[in-house]
């Protein structure tokens, strides 16, 4: 297979050569699609002018199939004058040709680069119109030239969008000057959308909130913010310039196009909340900024924001706790990005919460400026591994996440330590960045601080009961391995009394198990666990019931298994558990962050 790709290559490499060395000899191809897509785009304006003007552009598909180079294309809406095409400079409208990877075809000219292809090519056609086409249904004819001269069309109708293509309307409504803008400043907000860049790109920081109203027809084209004393500051939506972006909502839907400048129609009342990335100067309180509204008709309005801090508890609202655990199980990350274990267990935080909606990232940030794990894939930053409460991971294979959530959530946050987690000296914060950009704050507490886990590790109500852990109390004895305490080696004497015996099965499991761990239901009476130096007493793992001892010396005990698998459990009765067997619970703690549990049967 790879021979042949190669050999397809070699040949395809060839007869580029061949082709532009002599033209005359180019193949022809044939249209074997053409395709009105909607208009959801906006690249270019009216006539020859290839700059985004805040209207949607018409979209069409071309495929084609044959061996060749393309030269050009044209677009006619036919019963009308109106015709697109790839070449500047005469009486037709400009065009932006991409093809099927996104990449432009058309130069920024709008000159078509020629275009080779074998076999297959998919182009993607944008076009601009004042109303004339696009009011009324009509057939529309796509030409395809090539290098030898030759072309190929093809037809297809669009529905008449009378409204979409109609050019602004834009009357200007004089107001009192001492009521034409008013701005707000409303500190940090509980959002996050800008960084802090020319681009609409979230950097998981929440961003200072501006709102500003204003009474107009017209249409926005610049805004800008300015600090007026204090700390110098600028944030506006002029591309290009070096100044960091301004986000700018009306209604919840962001206005700012692709490289952050901003066109829109606005009439009448208008409210625009701008969000900015904090450049200290907000948070620290000592500076005053002016907010700067620019239209097309060249009016231009201009307020200082009054500031007006509102409450921050709200952004902690829906994380109800977050509590980090010491390392014992599950190792799924390492001091990378990747979604992969380093042979170490992480650390975790459980996390409760509530909330509405997709989460798109969880971030650990820590108070030294320099600590931070995260979600999102290639920003360098080390990664969370998430999972839910059947420890199912549910980062994508690149590490990102996309959750959808609806009410009361539990998730484990796995990370690898910088070195900080142990010492213990930097205090953690958990976020949760939703697709609205609103974020979810929390304190992270260390379990010794809390109730939510105990010092010793042991499974708590966390754990998923399963049928697939079956466990069976078999009396007591044949054999005797341990005694009432726990022993920091196996090779310990015993006590003279038979240990208690259980039988486990686990039915259809795979996996690496990383301990188990006995423990009465009322969570007085006694438990048992193959985690060394916890206090706890051993439990000794066998093969049989006859022995072939499979823990450790220590007490530990790790095994993988796949499909059905037996167990014996051997612990020193306290005097509970060979009473009441059923009183107590079986714990299975995977490698992978899965704990299972069961009751045991008599």
């Amino acid at each position: 297979m790879k021979f042949g790709m190669k050999a397809a290559y070699l040949l395809f490499a060839a007869f580029v050569v061949v082709l532009f060395a002599n033209p005359a000899i180019a193949a022809m191809g044939e249209i074997q699609s053409f395709t009105f897509k909607g208009t959801e785009t906006d690249l270019l304006g009216m006539k020859e002018t290839l700059k985004p003007d805040g209207k949607p552009d018409a979209h069409f598909v071309v495929s084609l199939r044959g061996v060749g180079a393309i030269t050009g294309v044209e677009l006619k809406a036919l019963g009308t004058d109106r015709a697109w095409d790839t070449i500047p400079g005469n009486e037709k409208w400009g065009m932006i040709v991409r093809d099927g990877n996104g990449e432009d075809v058309t130069t920024a000219s709008g000159s078509f680069s020629t275009k080779p292809f074998f076999a297959f090519l998919t182009l993607h056609l944008y076009v601009a119109d004042d109303g004339t086409a696009f009011s009324e249904k009509r057939e529309y004819e796509v030409s395809v030239s090539f290098m030898d001269g030759s072309a190929v069309t093809a037809k297809t109708t669009v529905p008449g969008m009378p409204d979409i293509f109609k050019p602004e309307e834009v009357e200007k409504v004089e107001l009192p000057e001492s009521e034409e803008l008013s701005a707000v400043l409303l500190g940090i907000g509980d959002k996050d959308v800008v960084g802090k860049s020319e681009k609409i790109n979230r950097d998981g920081v929440r961003d200072a909130h501006f709102k500003t109203r204003f009474n107009t027809v017209s249409v926005v084209e610049e805004i800008s913010i300015r600090n007026v004393d204090g700390t110098s500051s600028a944030w506006d939506t002029v591309p290009g310039n070096g100044t960091w972006a301004i986000a700018v909502y009306t209604d919840g839907k962001l206005r700012n196009r692709e490289d952050g400048s901003v066109k829109f129609a606005v009439e009448g009342d208008t409210t625009l909340d701008l969000w900015v990335a904090d450049n200290g100067s907000i948070a620290a309180g000592a500076t005053r900024y002016e907010v700067i509204v620019k239209f097309n008709d060249g009016t231009v309005l201009r307020k200082v924001a009054e500031r007006q801090e509102v409450a921050k508890t709200a952004v902690d609202k829906g994380i109800l706790s977050a509590v980090l655990i010491e390392p014992t199980r599950g190792d799924l990350t390492s001091r990378s990005e990747a979604l992969r274990g380093d042979g170490k267990p992480d650390w975790k935080i459980a996390l409760e919460m509530i909330a509405e909606g997709r989460i798109i990232n969880f971030i650990v940030r820590g108070n030294d400026g320099a600590s931070e794990w995260d979600t999102i894939s290639g920003n360098g930053k080390w990664l969370v591994a998430v999972t839910d409460s059947l420890g199912n991971v549910l980062n994508e294979s690149n590490g990102s996440i996309s959750l959808n959530v609806s009410g009361k959530k539990e998730f484990d946050l796995w990370l690898t330590d910088n070195g900080t987690i142990t010492e213990g000296d930097v205090k953690y914060k958990v976020l949760v960045v939703m697709s609205d950009g609103s974020i979810l704050e929390k304190d992270v507490v260390r379990a010794k601080e809390g109730k939510e886990v105990s010092k010793a590790g042991m499974p708590s109500d966390r754990a998923q009961v399963s049928d697939k852990i079956r466990a069976t109390y078999r009396g007591k004895g044949p054999m005797n391995y341990l005694k009432k305490a726990e022993v920091s080696s196996l090779l310990a004497s015993a006590d003279a009394n038979p240990d208690a015996h259980v039988l486990l099965k686990l039915i259809n499991i795979k996996g690496t198990i990383e301990s188990i761990t006995v423990k009465a239901k009322d969570g007085k009476s006694g438990t048992w666990d193959t985690i060394p130096g916890n206090g706890v007493w051993n439990i000794v793992v066998t093969r049989a019931a006859s022995g072939g001892i499979l823990s450790n010396t220590d007490g530990s005990f790790n095994m993988e298994v796949e499909g059905d698998t037996q167990l014996h459990l051997w612990l020193a009765d306290n005097g509970n558990f060979g009473v009441a067997p059923e009183k107590f619970e079986v714990y299975v703690a995977f490698e992978d962050g899965r704990l299972l549990k069961n009751t045991i049967r008599k």
